[in-house]
């Protein structure tokens, strides 16, 4: 039976992180609109990563040996029941429940979805297919606040989050239809689970360590953006729908970008564009608290969004290279580790920070925390030969 190809897959993972990336917007502005503290809304926000962190590597084991089709579809009915908690009762508690139900659901369904998408067609193309994925993000990561922001302002909290679960009810429809067709063949030579190799065999090749590093600085990056932007506009008096504009902006910036990496890809060093976005990430957030204004932060979140957008592309296009074929899925896992990592334990301090410093000065912490791991990629980036 024929495979599906990879644009199917790329719009599958649009639906479901449109999804996503707009209830995320929604569940830290409601909790804002119910009065939480910002420690409250970090706390809140850490419990949609902390779960994943544990369960990544395992799940992504899991994805190697039983095929991508039943994770992606049991992710995604889990996303769906995440989304409609707070429509049932708009409540901190519910808000909480759905951070949890939601984080664990996407993992299962992002760790399939990479790894069908790393393995369709031949060695050659999947630089060009993890390119076309990340501007899939792009789009998604777009649509999501944005749409939020103006459902949010137009209809109510409960409701946005009602139409958000529209997408991945669709996109279940949709895997559903697909049937068999949604399915890789684990290879032969992946591990059983007598066998389950040590995490530190991954670690072992000198790149792939460096790379895991800079996941986690990236992902801290990226982060902190999204929990910080909203609080900020919201204190100096933003609606929804301008906030969603707001973020909105590096999802654009970060599309435009990875439009044009498949044209110099090649003639582009991996690690020296990594280098650069990290570079950008520390200018951008030293400027952010100097800004109030819609016209600066809305460019402030585009100029991050060029930097840091080509740099996912990048760093799949070496986890592709470097991680064992019959172990990609671990590997993944092991990434999204350090992604759910940042994203449960940075909410949390810095919404515990900005409780006593204000939100303004986060910024320049982040941009300090950028800056010395800017470091240690710029020497990998003299020792490393070009591949």
């Amino acid at each position: 039976m024929r495979s599906v190809g990879v644009h199917p897959l790329i719009a599958l993972s649009v639906l479901n992180h449109v999804a996503f990336s707009g209830a995320r917007v929604c569940l830290t502005l409601s909790a804002l609109h119910l009065q939480a503290s910002t420690f409250v809304v970090g706390a809140l926000l850490a419990l949609l990563g902390a779960l994943p962190m544990l369960l990544a590597v395992a799940g992504g084991r899991w994805v190697d040996r039983i095929g991508a089709r039943v994770p992606m579809i049991l992710g995604t009915g889990l996303l769906i029941a995440g989304t409609l908690a707070p429509v049932v009762w708009l409540s901190m508690p519910m808000l909480a429940l759905a951070c949890m139900v939601i984080g664990v659901g996407y993992l299962p369904f992002h760790l399939a979805i990479q790894k069908l998408i790393s393995q369709v067609g031949p060695i050659e193309r999947r630089r060009h297919n993890l390119s076309l994925m990340a501007i899939g993000f792009s789009v998604s990561a777009f649509l999501g606040p944005t749409i939020t922001g103006f459902l949010i302002d137009g209809i109510g909290y409960r409701a946005a989050f009602g139409v958000l679960a529209l997408l991945p009810l669709i996109s279940i429809i949709w895997m559903r239809m697909m049937g068999k067709r949604l399915q890789h063949r684990p290879l032969a030579s992946a591990p059983s689970t007598a066998q389950t190799a040590r995490l530190r065999d991954l670690l072992s090749t000198p790149e792939l360590r460096r790379l895991y590093m800079v996941v986690a600085l990236i992902s801290s990056a990226w982060e902190v953006h999204q929990f910080l932007v909203p609080i900020y506009g919201a204190s100096k008096g933003l609606s929804a729908s301008t906030i969603g504009l707001i973020l909105g902006a590096y999802a654009i910036a970060s599309l435009v970008v990875r439009v044009i990496v498949p044209i110099f890809l090649m003639n582009v060093r991996e690690w020296t564009a990594i280098a650069v976005a990290l570079i950008v990430a520390v200018a951008v957030y030293v400027a952010y608290p100097f800004f109030d204004r819609l016209e600066a932060l809305f460019v402030l979140s585009f100029i991050l969004g060029l930097g840091l957008g080509v740099s996912q592309p990048m760093t799949l296009s070496i986890l592709a290279r470097v991680a064992p074929p019959e172990r990609l899925g671990e590997a993944t896992g092991l990434r999204l580790t350090l992604v759910f990592g940042t994203q449960t334990a940075l909410p949390l301090a810095f919404g515990a920070l900005g409780g006593v410093f204000g939100v303004g000065i986060l910024f320049w912490g982040m941009a300090m925390l950028v800056a010395g791991g800017l470091i240690g990629v710029l020497r990998a980036n003299r020792n490393t030969p070009p591949t």
